[in-house]
């Protein structure tokens, strides 16, 4: 007797069900995020403990997270991150890290919480971290070493040294 003849359907997938189902996954790790990577270098900042991260790990998160980034034959993307943390305020230069081979990002106080929220709009960041005061630092003891000047060697035609 047919299962489809008794009026039982199968539980196992068909191979047209399959091969559609392995497409859409093919397609999806060869496909661009249409995430900002101002939304996607926050979302990898977040998700440390000290919501501080390396470039080099944020690089690795990205690549974890968006299999795109993994395949890419190009690295012109790793110009991006570097670009978009150098040049959008809610973004700052920490620490050096401990074996003194970068430094360490974080992300202004004023655009936390709504990076915490899911809201990751460029303009709206900017605005918050220019219009915030330093007494909001007070309030996170790790980001009091923080040098929240924005550095403005690359418009003068200085390279900028990560």
């Amino acid at each position: 007797m047919n299962p489809q003849d008794s009026g039982y359907l199968s539980s196992s997938p068909s191979n047209e069900q399959m091969y559609s189902h392995s497409v859409h996954n093919s397609k999806k790790l060869h496909t661009k995020p249409e995430e900002s990577y101002v939304a996607m270098i926050a979302r990898a900042i977040l998700s440390s403990p000290n919501y501080q991260m390396l470039l080099v790990d944020i690089y690795e998160w990205i690549i974890h997270q968006y299999p795109y980034f993994a395949t890419s034959q190009t690295k012109a993307w790793r110009n991006s991150i570097r670009h978009n943390l150098s040049l959008n305020e809610c973004f700052i230069r920490q620490k050096k890290s401990e074996n003194g081979r970068g430094y360490y990002w974080g992300i202004h106080p004023a655009s936390l919480d709504a990076f915490v929220q899911g809201d990751f709009r460029r303009r709206q960041a900017r605005l918050r971290a220019k219009h915030a005061n330093h007494s909001s630092m007070q309030s996170m003891p790790w980001m009091m070493n923080t040098d929240l000047s924005y550095d403005y060697s690359m418009q003068q035609g200085q390279p900028y040294t990560y």
